[in-house]
């Protein structure tokens, strides 16, 4: 079920699973504010549900923002994530090696700061992702 839908994100919440999936409707350059805006409408609705499973796809953004905003949006989004219920967060990734450097050593400089309650793993396929979120340990 779409949550919510808008030029920069869909949020498509799969209750069954309690799994909230999303992405960027367009292949298009999301500037750091667009960017801040998408991951405040994951927060909300995270909260809201009580969302245990997220999957980021934000590989249709093809603008490569600067270290200082992706550490900021980085943070708003850990930040703001931190008193969820949220368990687990998968992440595709893009093809794009030095834009995937750069944000799987800014994860671990925020985990290092502030160690997340939350496990986080990257992915390159959906499938994979899905996989994973869904499975249950033990």
């Amino acid at each position: 079920m779409i949550l919510y839908k808008d030029h920069i994100i869909e949020l498509d919440y799969q209750p069954a699973q309690d799994l909230l999936v999303t992405c960027q409707p367009s292949i298009r350059p999301y500037d750091a504010r667009e960017v801040r805006s998408a991951f405040i409408s994951i927060i909300t609705f995270v909260k809201e549900y009580n969302i245990t499973r997220l999957l980021l796809d934000f590989t249709r953004n093809t603008q490569d923002l600067s270290e200082t905003e992706y550490k900021t949006n980085m943070a708003q989004l850990t930040v703001g994530l931190l008193q969820t219920s949220l368990q687990k967060v998968a992440r595709l990734t893009t093809s794009d090696a030095i834009r995937e450097q750069k944000i799987a050593s800014m994860l671990v400089n925020i985990n290092e700061a502030l160690p997340l309650p939350v496990e986080v793993q990257m992915f390159s396929s959906k499938a994979d992702a899905v996989r994973w979120l869904l499975h249950k340990e033990g």
